[in-house]
């Protein structure tokens, strides 16, 4: 699609949209009159216009599980063997005769976990000196010798791995390592061992948190999580090079301030949580939870199908005109003419609170929209950090 048919393609829509305007208000005075006889508190939700019941899985469209037909399969692919073993027969187990020689050989690999091996222990028998020029005493040091406690660099990162990585709880972290390796470490123990692995990371997690608070372009988002039984809020500050995350008791915009500080230049793409608007002005708000929130309104109201239509097909030609990088003359075109659009929309009258309240909810959002058109590498929706969310708290 190229510029003039673009610009043109949006001048019909907002023309249309005009011509439909007196039209639209006449049917929304009707649909008021015949929705009014649906708002008794007592009505059964299934009576009620715009419920749609779910699909049962009893249906002949509901789609079967498992591997669906013309799906081509996938072979693991095979690695080569560490050792042979050849599997051999004297006499038949049947009649004990003689069988000679096999007449052909069948070949499978088998791939197998080791038994348990038993710890190495390895005494360091560390060198003190005293330099001859300066009188210091100086201490030799190897690297697979760890200066703090009795267990080892590989010790350190399972027992990490296994408490963060699995999330299995320090009881559990205690019972997979005896049961893998033989170690007997104790709970305690194994939050000492975490706790060493974060100060080894420490100036790589330091780099990180510099460069997010420099960055162009920050998505973020937060979550609730349970840490020893109270709620608290784990955070995302995400790049398409870095995940950045703490977990804090406020979802407040303090958690902004702490990480990003005031000295936060960059523009940050969100949801709709006020902390954001609060913090900074420099904002992109997420198409996708926008969209969620009308497609849900559309299933429930009448009145909300076009609306919810109307913002599809808007982010659509936005999505699809900025695929080819436009010029900034041409961006600001659209930024204009996307908030004709969207204003048009939302100015409507709409009768249920429900589709109102929404309403208001991207009004007050509304210089929020559209900065993806203006800043090219800004993305429109805030996937990018619910997908460094997920795996934390699924």
């Amino acid at each position: 699609m190229n510029e003039g048919e673009l610009i043109r393609q949006l001048l019909e829509q907002i023309e249309q949209l005009k011509r439909e305007n007196e039209m639209l208000k006449a049917r929304i005075r009707e649909l008021e009159a015949r929705l009014a006889q649906y708002e008794n508190a007592h009505t059964p939700p299934s009576l009620k216009r715009g419920f749609r019941r779910k699909k049962g899985k009893d249906e002949k469209n509901q789609g079967k599980p498992g591997q669906k037909n013309g799906h081509e399969g996938v072979t693991r692919p095979q690695v080569q063997p560490d050792k042979h073993v050849e599997v051999r027969m004297d006499r038949c187990p049947d009649c004990g005769a003689n069988l000679g020689i096999p007449f052909r050989i069948e070949s499978k690999t088998v791939e197998e976990i080791p038994e348990p091996q038993p710890i190495i222990v390895t005494e360091y028998r560390i060198a003190h000196y005293v330099c001859p020029c300066c009188q210091k005493e100086v201490v030799a040091h190897n690297p697979e010798c760890p200066r703090e406690g009795k267990f080892g660099n590989n010790v350190i990162a399972i027992t990490t791995l296994l408490k963060y990585e699995d999330r299995l709880p320090h009881r559990k972290v205690h019972d997979a390592l005896e049961r893998l390796f033989r170690m007997t470490i104790s709970p305690a123990t194994i939050l000492d061992l975490t706790r060493r692995a974060a100060d080894a990371v420490q100036s790589e997690y330091d780099a990180i948190l510099a460069r997010i608070r420099n960055a162009e372009i920050l998505y973020v988002d937060e979550t609730s999580i349970r840490v020893q039984g109270e709620k608290n809020w784990i955070w995302t500050f995400t790049t398409p090079t870095e995940a950045f995350y703490v977990i804090r008791k406020s979802r407040g915009m303090k958690v902004l301030m702490e990480v990003l500080t005031r000295r936060f230049r960059g523009i940050i793409v969100c949801d709709g949580w006020k902390p954001y608007a609060s913090f900074t002005n420099r904002l992109q708000r997420c198409w996708a939870h926008l969209l969620r929130e009308s497609k849900d309104l559309s299933e429930k109201f009448e009145e909300a199908v076009p609306l919810h239509d109307a913002l599809k097909k808007l982010y659509e030609i936005l999505t699809e005109a900025l695929e080819t990088d436009p010029p900034p003359i041409l961006r600001t075109k659209l930024w204009n003419l996307a908030r004709e659009v969207l204003n048009h929309w939302i100015m409507k009258e709409y009768s249920t609170e429900e589709v109102r309240k929404f309403t208001r909810k991207i009004n007050n959002g509304f210089e929020y929209w559209f900065t993806f058109i203006i800043n090219p590498g800004v993305e429109p929706t805030n996937n990018r950090a619910e997908r460094a969310l997920r795996s934390h708290v699924v």
